[in-house]
């Protein structure tokens, strides 16, 4: 008799991921799957794909050609609102530039995607998800009273007080200083290892990269490749490699901050509002 290894269901399955940005392919018929309760990276060259990759799979973004399955729900064919609807309840976001509502407390931050789902946050909740972050007693303080950091750190709250299935992250440590983005780091990688979350995220770091149980590489919009129990130094020296490979800046968006949503819809938890990060520790957002 033959044992068969069990593996983990995918959390996010992508499968002839084509898309395109005028005349620049973008995105060249990517196949990827995300184990859940694993942690990924994706990582390459300046106009790779990698946040056109990163806004297909979370629903911000439609591909030309191919099928996305986030959580078992295949996103193609979904309506604008049923889409919204998904991106809320089982999709989580972290940006770089943090997205907080710059008059809303801390709290009403991370309170925020529960209003807009009609939801009451039970007793304690955001204080709770506050505190799982460090940031228990900056409840009442607005964005420009917090540092980058903690700017984060509340996006961070708000991205998981829906407790979603999936958690994205487009360069989350990218305006941060490196003590502060290590602090983040450990935070994410907390979230995989003690509560078996499944996080994907896009990164230009290799020390970032390396806390992952993966790096997966884009070149020119296709699969170049990938690290298992990556190093920085693995992961630099294959990025490396790749850079000669690629043909400069292919058109790509700068980085996603959110779909604008149909009037009556609710704006994904992590993409609600803007704010400016300064980019250290100790400025504010």
């Amino acid at each position: 008799m033959t044992s068969t290894l069990s593996l983990p269901p995918a959390a996010v399955r992508l499968r002839g991921l084509v898309r395109r940005h005028g005349d620049v392919l973008a995105l060249g018929g990517v196949d990827l799957d995300v184990a859940a309760g694993t942690f990924t990276a994706v990582m390459g060259p300046s106009g790779s794909g990698k946040s056109t990759l990163l806004r297909c799979a979370a629903g911000l973004d439609r591909p030309d050609a191919g099928r996305v399955e986030v959580a078992g729900t295949a996103l193609e064919g979904l309506s604008e609102r049923r889409l919204t609807l998904l991106r809320r309840d089982r999709i989580g976001f972290v940006f770089q530039s943090f997205n907080l509502l710059p008059t809303l407390t801390a709290a009403q931050n991370v309170a925020l995607p529960l209003r807009l789902a009609g939801r009451r946050p039970a007793r304690g909740e955001v204080r709770a998800a506050l505190a799982r972050v460090g940031l228990a007693g900056r409840e009442r303080h607005r964005p420009a009273e917090l540092s980058g950091g903690q700017c984060q750190r509340v996006a961070l709250a708000r991205a998981l007080i829906a407790r979603p299935a999936v958690l994205f992250g487009d360069e989350p440590t990218g305006a941060l200083d490196s003590t502060t983005g290590a602090e983040v780091m450990d935070m994410l990688r907390a979230l995989v290892d003690e509560e078996g979350r499944t996080l994907v995220m896009v990164t230009h770091d290799p020390v970032a990269a390396a806390r992952a149980d993966r790096v997966v590489f884009l070149v020119d919009g296709r699969l170049a490749g990938e690290l298992t129990a990556p190093t920085p130094t693995a992961v630099a020296a294959r990025l490396a490699a790749l850079r000669p490979a690629t043909g400069g800046a292919r058109g790509e968006p700068a980085g996603p901050t959110g779909p604008v949503e149909p009037a009556g819809a609710v704006e994904p938890a992590g993409a609600v509002g803007s704010a400016s990060p300064v980019g250290s520790a100790g400025a504010p957002c």
